[in-house]
């Protein structure tokens, strides 16, 4: 009798354990959707290996090197041994570079600024100082920092905190603040030549993201190409948006599916991420056999033309035609018929990397929006627009830096003193 009790109480604890799996795996199917990002979902175009991360064998090591110029020395000398206290006899020295900051150091500088009359245009005149914005109590640098550490992602609390603890800066945030839209006023015209840059771009990535503002629901866009980034905030997710901004631009679009790009009058390369990612949450579903066999058809013809990419107008007529062999097709669950209506109105707009070399994908403008979503998760958006347009120029001034390969501080430095200097006639 013991022994049959015993089973008993192992097979209820195997029931309950069955039972709690089943729980945890459906609460995670309602957390994961379409729009999971592919690290947390596992749903990945193509296979990811699972690779160590560092140099791989065979591949040339990307350690840093020994810094070119030393700017202090130091010779280091034992006199007794650390363990036993013993005389030590010298031998052979060895060299280690140590690369490592401190706080830095607060300059105050007065301007005695000599203002003077103009008898010709009966105007009082004074002199540009050229290592600050106009009418601003911090000089280019300091502004240049804040604006920095801003477009990473960091708070204004957290700037703040930052300063006060390696400069002994106390500066409040709404200081900060104004000096970040200060700047972002000032280089105005410049961003809007950022804008016009786009036009130039053969491959233009778009994607938008929510941002509340002072309790209202707007909108962070995002333009990027391969060599300029355009971000501005708008209260509309529509069409009208997109028209303002890249009306008439005759590239390659790479979009999701919303509809606001939908109008724009030129090559379009929808991406394929988003659908895969789609297809195969809807195949992990409890659902009918037939949209199962729906997703499997589409993800097979998808990874079949992403492996046998042939850059041929044929080979894209060939996959166009297997695609509408399965959305022309009649379904009667509701999840094929809604894909099928999405897929036919932009069938032409799936496989146009296997007539072009393009991407497949929308991540760069995805990457764009990355340090802005994880700053709005932190901050829940911004008190004003003006706020958050500002922080969208100088981020976009900040990824244009960084696809073109320059420093942030001085590409932005050089833009300001174009204009100062030409404030002073120079």
């Amino acid at each position: 009798m013991g022994f049959f009790l015993f089973w008993r109480m192992v097979c209820a604890d195997c029931e309950k354990l069955v039972r709690r799996v089943a729980e945890l795996e459906a609460r995670l199917a309602k957390y994961e959707n379409a729009h999971t990002p592919p690290s947390l979902s596992g749903v990945h175009l193509s296979k990811v290996g699972g690779n160590k991360p560092g140099r791989k064998s065979g591949h040339e090591g990307s350690g840093r090197k020994t810094p070119e110029v030393v700017h202090k020395h130091k010779h280091l000398v034992l006199k007794a041994c650390p363990y036993c206290g013993g005389r030590v006899k010298r031998r052979n020295a060895r060299t280690r570079v140590i690369t490592d900051i401190k706080p830095g150091s607060v300059q105050n500088t007065e301007c005695e600024i000599q203002r003077s009359y103009c008898s010709k245009c009966n105007k009082v005149v004074e002199p540009v100082v050229t290592d600050a914005l106009p009418n601003s109590r911090f000089g280019l640098q300091l502004a240049l920092y804040i604006t920095f550490l801003s477009v990473l992602g960091i708070t204004l609390s957290k700037i703040r905190a930052i300063l006060l603890h390696d400069y002994n800066l106390a500066i409040s945030k709404g200081t900060i603040a104004n000096t970040i839209e200060q700047l972002a006023d000032f280089l105005g015209d410049d961003y809007e030549k950022l804008r016009q840059d786009l036009f130039k771009e053969r491959d233009l990535f778009a994607d938008e993201t929510s941002h509340p503002i002072h309790g209202r629901n707007g909108w962070l866009w995002t333009f990027i190409g391969k060599t300029v980034a355009y971000l501005r905030v708008e209260m509309s997710r529509g069409q009208k948006v997109v028209q303002k901004t890249i009306q008439g631009y005759a590239g390659i679009l790479h979009s999701d599916f919303w509809s606001a790009y939908n109008r724009l009058k030129c090559d379009k390369q929808k991406c394929l991420a988003h659908l895969t990612r789609e297809l195969k949450h809807l195949r992990k579903k409890k659902m009918s056999p037939e949209l199962k066999t729906y997703c499997t058809k589409l993800l097979n013809l998808l990874r079949y033309a992403v492996k046998e990419n042939k850059h041929s107008s044929r080979f894209r007529a060939f996959c166009e035609q297997r695609l509408h062999a399965v959305i022309d097709a009649e379904y009667a669950d509701k999840d094929c018929q809604r894909l099928n209506k999405r897929l036919r109105r932009h069938a032409n707009e799936i496989f146009l990397f296997t007539e072009l070399e393009t991407e497949t994908t929308n991540n760069h403008a995805e990457r764009s929006l990355r340090p802005n979503v994880i700053k709005r998760k932190n901050t829940y958006g911004s008190y004003s627009l003006d706020g958050a347009q500002a922080h969208a120029i100088m981020a976009s001034f900040y990824q244009t830096s960084q696809l073109q390969k320059l420093e942030y501080e001085p590409f932005i430095k050089e833009l300001i003193e174009k204009h100062l200097q030409n404030k002073t006639g120079n």
